[in-house]
């Protein structure tokens, strides 16, 4: 069996380790198992047996007590630092979020055990891992797959009608992002269009209710990056304008230059009060320049602070509340 990680992440505003040693045995026999569907009845559908597989591997006894060890050290840092529900969700979130993704060549997802122990796994396989920790904590969890954009999320139970009125918020698994913030595009340009198939995952029946705030920051962040895009494009004018003014005020600047050589002063003269007007307005030109470039910079500043910090939810929300818009 090839050695664990350490897993090391950030949460909220501190740093979580965990250090869990799988039994040999139950990874072997994981990484062993035959995970494809026979089909002996075609009658069945597609996304009944295609649940029964997903379910199987997440449930499987022969897990229990990687789940054990696994959830005993999640359960301490809960009670060490007074996380509630809806922390606590966000914490398992963000630690299978934090795993390294990596496109797999295999056609069958790999057992939660499989994808712990190996550092590494696929929108399939991280969210089985985090659909089996949601729903072994007594969360309502489902698993969110999208047949045509062959892309796989988790949804945890939410008031109202949840992402696509599936009664879930959405949890992409694949990076740290905030719990009910659906992406707008997947790596490689995808777009999630397709209703997704809602397969539940366990009896349990607690929820996430942080959506209001998830979605408010999401909101924050498209409108920055919006005024970002619009204002990188007048910085980028302006500084053409910019460019061009100053190419002329050097030539006009040579061309008086040589007037005072070949001792023509009142031509000179005549020149120098457009000149100082030209200059005039370069200044002006330049003076709003630096203003732009000067709000742009701090909505950057904000833009970059919300993109960076997924992981701390709570942080987030106080610091956007406490400020302004930039």
């Amino acid at each position: 069996m090839p050695v664990p990680p350490v897993y090391v992440f950030p949460f909220q505003d501190r740093t979580v380790v965990v250090d869990v040693r799988p039994d040999a045995g139950v990874y072997a026999g994981a990484k062993a198992s035959d995970k494809s569907a026979r089909i002996y009845d075609h009658s069945i559908p597609d996304e009944e047996w295609r649940a029964g597989i997903y379910r199987a591997l997440i449930s499987d006894p022969g897990q229990d007590g990687f789940f054990s060890a696994l959830l005993a050290q999640f359960r301490r840092e809960r009670e060490a630092n007074r996380l509630d529900p809806d922390e606590y969700a966000e914490l398992l979130a963000v630690f299978v979020q934090s795993i390294p993704y990596e496109t797999q060549d295999e056609i069958s997802p790999r057992f939660p055990v499989e994808t712990f122990v190996e550092g590494i796994g696929d929108c399939d396989d991280k969210s089985l891992l985090l659909a089996a920790l949601l729903s072994r904590e007594g969360y309502r969890t489902a698993l969110l797959y999208f047949e045509p954009e062959r892309h796989m999320a988790v949804g945890i139970g939410c008031p109202g009608t949840g992402y696509m009125d599936s009664g879930y918020a959405y949890i992409e698994t694949t990076n740290v992002t905030l719990v009910g913030n659906p992406p707008r595009e997947l790596a490689g340009g995808t777009v999630l269009s397709s209703v997704p198939i809602v397969i539940s995952i366990g009896e349990g029946t607690l929820g996430y209710h942080r959506c209001s705030e998830t979605a408010e920051i999401g909101t924050a962040i498209a409108g920055m990056g919006r005024e970002l895009s619009a204002l990188g494009s007048e910085i980028r004018d302006r500084e053409r304008t910019l460019k061009e003014k100053r190419e002329l005020l050097d030539s006009e600047k040579a061309s008086m230059d040589l007037l005072q050589l070949r001792g023509d002063f009142a031509g000179y003269n005549r020149r120098v009060a457009a000149y100082n007007a030209r200059v005039e307005e370069y200044n002006q030109i330049r003076s709003g320049l630096l203003l732009l470039v000067e709000r742009y910079n701090r909505i950057a500043g904000a833009h970059n602070h919300l993109v960076s910090n997924q992981h701390d939810r709570k942080g987030l929300y106080a610091w956007l509340s406490a400020h302004q818009a930039p």
